[in-house]
C-alpha cells in the first residue's frame, strides 16, 4: 500500500532550512494549520494548531529556499511520512512529516510577486545536484 497523499494550506512559522546531503539539496519547512470556525459570539476562532514539516528535494528544495519565508501561506501537496525513534525515557516517540511534491506560495491574502516580474533568480552553488534525493537528511 502507498503512503496517503495529502494537500493543504499552511502559515510557515520557521525559516525554511536547507541541508545538502551526497544525493542532493534538502529543504526543511516548519508549518502550521488551524481550524477556523466562527463561536457563539459569532466571532472567528482559530482551533488548536497542528504543526508538521514539510520536506522537499533536489530543485524543488532550492526553489523553496528562494521563495518561501517566515509568515508566508504556502499551498502543499506530497505524501505524508513518520519517523520512529526512541525518547530519553526510553519510549517510542513519533514525528509526522509531509514529503512534499510541490510547495506553492499562497496569493489567498496578499500578491505574491515571481522571478518573471522580479527579473531576478537566484541558485544555489552550481556543484548542487538538481535530482530528487531518496532519503531526506531531517
Amino acid at each position: 500500500m502507498s503512503l496517503p497523499t495529502i494537500s493543504g494550506e499552511f502559515g510557515v512559522v520557521q525559516a525554511p532550512e536547507l541541508a545538502i546531503s551526497a544525493t542532493g539539496p534538502w529543504a526543511k519547512i516548519r508549518g502550521v494549520a488551524k481550524d477556523r470556525k466562527k463561536g457563539a459570539n459569532g466571532e472567528w476562532e482559530d482551533g488548536p494548531p497542528c504543526y508538521m514539516d514539510i520536506v522537499v528535494g533536489g530543485k524543488l528544495a532550492e526553489n523553496v529556499m528562494e521563495s518561501v519565508t517566515i509568515g508566508d501561506a504556502i499551498v502543499v501537496s506530497g505524501t505524508i511520512s513518520q519517523r520512529e525513534w526512541l525518547g530519553a525515557d526510553g519510549k517510542t516517540q513519533h514525528a509526522y512529516s509531509i514529503r512534499a511534491s510541490s510547495v506553492g506560495v499562497s496569493a489567498k491574502y496578499t500578491p505574491v510577486p515571481t522571478a518573471r516580474f522580479r527579473g531576478e533568480s537566484k541558485s544555489l552553488a552550481s556543484s548542487v545536484m538538481p535530482s530528487a534525493p531518496e532519503e531526506a537528511p531531517f
